[in-house]
Parts: C-alpha cells; structure tokens; sequence
C-alpha cells in the first residue's frame, strides 16, 4: 500500500506540473498589432541575468524590439543594444548612458522620429529615417552623443535638430560636449543639422563644444538651404564631407555649413550648389583671440555667392559677451563661382566682411572665374586686419587641376590634396 501511495503521488505532482505549465502558456498576453516595446531598468536588469552566460568580450548584446511599433528605452545605463531588424513608429530613448542602441543598417523608421532627451555617453548607429518632416529631436540634455551610418531620406523639416538651450556660465552643466555626426548620408533634405541658441544679450546659450561633423555625404536636395546650422561651437569639425548638387530650388543667401563660434572646416567637396560652401559668423567664446580655419577644401560650380565668407554681424558685434576671432583660409581648391544671372557681384574665394581680428587668406588655387581678385573685401581696414598671400588663379582649368572630378592640383603646395 505503501508503494502504491507514493506512485499515486508521484503522478499527482506530475499531473499538477503539465497542468501549471499549460495555465503559464494560456497567461501570456497576445502580442498588439500596434507593439509598443518598452526598456526600462528593471527589464534590462531581467535581460541581463538571462544573458549571463554570454562572454564578456561579446559585451552582452540584448536583442531589443520585435520588428516593428513603437520603441521606448528609458532610465537604462550600461548596456549594448541591437534592435531587432524591421520597420518602426516612433523611438524613444530618454534617461540613457553608457549605451550603444545598433540597428545594424536593417531597421528604418518611415514617417516618424527618433526622440532623444536626456543622455549621456550613448552610440546610436544603423538606422534608416525617410519619408517624414523630422528625422532625430535632441533636447533636454545630451553629452558624448554619436550618431553614426544614419540614412536620411526625404525630410521636409529637418534631419538632426538639437535643441538644448541651457544659458552658459561656465559650468559643464551650461553646455552640451562631443556631439558627434559620423557617416551619415542624407538625400533630399532641407537640412540635415540645426541647434538652438546663440550669443544674446545676457549670454551665451545652447553652446556645444566638440560638434563634428564628419565622413557624411548630402546630396540631391533642392531645398537643403544649410547642410549644417550651427548656432553657437566651440572648437568645431566639419570635415571630409562630400555635398552635390544642392539647392537648385533655393535662392536666400544661404551657408551649406553655416557655424557661428570657432572651430575648423576641412577636408570637404562641395559641388553643383548654390551658398556659400562656409559661412563663418567668428567670435571667441571661452578662449580669448580663437581660430577658424577654412583649409583643404574643395568647392565648385556654384550658382550663387563666393566658396567662403567670413564675418561678425552687427547683432553679433553689439552683443557684450562678443569677443573677436581670427580666420585662416588656406590651401583650398575654388573652380566657377557665382555663375548665375543677374549678378549683383562676382563670386570669389571669400568673401570678407568686419571680424574684428585677422584675416590670411594664402595657398589656395582658383580658377574658371571672371578675374583673379581673391576676395570681396567690404571690411574696414582699421577693425579687420586681411593678408592675402600666394594665392594662384588660372582662367582655364585644365592649367589648375588634373580634372573636374579628383580636382588634384598642377601646382606643388598650392590648393587641396583630398
């Protein structure tokens, strides 16, 4: 009796068992048409006890997402990302860092937005934006921000807005740092970056030091108008970047990388356009008598305006934060500017307005214009100090570049070497 009691009893826990693990099955919720996937801390601190047998040099990717819906991540730190491929609504990533979010070039978002606030220290990279107004929104607070190989696509509003607009007064918490932008590709959009802010007359605001621009290529956008609207940097980089064929819609006096504060422009081509491929409004802002430097850089056949432009506007000038900057344009390759008609003024290398500093303008090759004056210089000799030296202009441009496509220079030092 004994026996057959403890094999009844045997079975019963088994019966029970199937019994339980069928009512755990039934519980689970029916996945919504419309999914809505939310990381958090606590379901990442899940995620993670679940992954602990992966190897530490695969530093625990988490698949996160299911394809498509919106994607919330929030309150997360220290954690690798990749999002499962497909298409999404809306992303949210807020109170993040020390995080890499990766869509491995598979995942797009059509017609909505990536919405950031609040991060520190993140990577996101992979990812596909078109067919929408807005592309990626910033705001809150952002530090150590990469955004890396994003595809923009016809974006009527803009494709990376940064709006963080705190009031400087020193403090790392008054400013944004290292914002980064690195291989993005953009392709009918009216612009691919913009931020808020600006010297005022209380101050300066929305500063970020360290933006950069680089490896990104913007093309076919009739109404780009500026590929980059920086409102107010501090040691800046835009370099090897390749823009063509832009703005053929667009007729405002417009900067394709248009940067107020200090920093450098190098390493750029920039074609079939119409603006001036910089327009640097130059100040200093924590470092007294700062640089921009404008070299390397190739620009041609523009319908509208010089390759360069160098000025402090008055609003700037009257502002009592304004601190002046110095220029060096050097070493750039400039072929067919300001081809359009009428023609209020010839096109030139730079043009030169009041900066309140000094201005050299050397080495740069220039060719295929109306005659070899380098600049349109409308500054006031007294405020603004100009050199213009060893600069060479060829009216035809086989005697300038070996082509029209690699512009690799004749002339030994003189022009770029991209």
């Amino acid at each position: 009796m004994k026996v057959k009691s403890v094999k009844m009893g045997l079975l019963g826990c088994a019966f029970l068992f199937f019994l339980y693990s069928c009512e755990v099955e039934q519980i689970e919720p029916a996945k919504p048409v419309e999914n809505e996937n939310v990381i958090d801390s606590a379901e990442t601190e899940k995620e993670t006890i679940d992954s602990s047998r992966v190897e530490k040099k695969d530093e625990n990717i988490e698949v996160i997402g299911t394809g498509s819906g919106k994607l919330v991540i929030k309150d997360v730190e220290n954690k690798n990302f990749s999002i499962k491929p497909g298409v999404y609504g809306d992303i949210l990533i807020e109170n993040t860092k020390n995080t890499s979010i990766k869509g491995d070039k598979n995942v797009k978002i059509v017609g909505s937005t990536i919405n950031i606030s609040n991060v520190d220290n993140i990577e996101i990279a992979g990812i596909t934006i078109e067919n929408g107004t807005k592309g990626i929104y910033i705001s809150k607070s952002a530090n150590d921000l990469t955004l890396k190989d994003i595809n923009l696509k016809n974006i009527s509003t803009y494709g990376i807005r940064f709006d963080v607009n705190k009031k400087f007064d020193n403090s790392p918490q008054s400013y944004s740092k290292n914002i980064q932008l690195i291989n993005i590709k953009a392709e009918n959009v009216r612009v691919l970056f913009e931020s808020t802010g600006g010297i005022e007359t209380d101050g300066f605001y929305g500063l970020i030091k360290g933006f950069k621009l680089t490896g990104s290529t913007i093309v076919n956008s009739p109404n780009l108008e500026s590929a980059v609207y920086l409102n107010l940097g501090e040691d800046f980089e835009v370099s090897n970047n390749v823009v063509n064929n832009v703005n053929t819609n667009n007729n405002n006096h417009n900067g394709i990388f248009h940067v107020k504060g200090n920093g450098k422009i190098f390493n750029n081509k920039i074609t079939n356009h119409q603006g001036n491929a910089v327009r640097s409004w130059l100040f200093s802002i924590t470092k007294p008598n700062s640089l921009v430097e404008i070299y390397n850089n190739i620009v041609y056949n523009s319908r509208r305006y010089s390759a360069f432009e160098v000025q402090v506007t008055p609003d700037i000038k009257g502002k009592v934060g304004f601190k002046p900057a110095n220029a060096k344009i050097y070493n750039n390759t400039v072929g067919k500017m300001n081809t359009g008609q009428p023609k209020y003024y010839e096109g030139r290398i730079i043009d030169i307005y009041q900066t309140f500093g000094s201005v050299e303008v050397y080495n740069n090759l220039y060719f295929d214009m109306r005659d070899n004056i380098v600049s349109l210089n409308q500054s006031n000799p007294n405020d603004t100090k100009v050199k213009e030296t060893n600069n060479r202009y060829f009216k035809n441009a086989n005697e300038a570049v070996t082509d029209l496509t690699a512009f690799i220079s004749k002339i030994p030092g003189i022009g770029a070497k991209l």
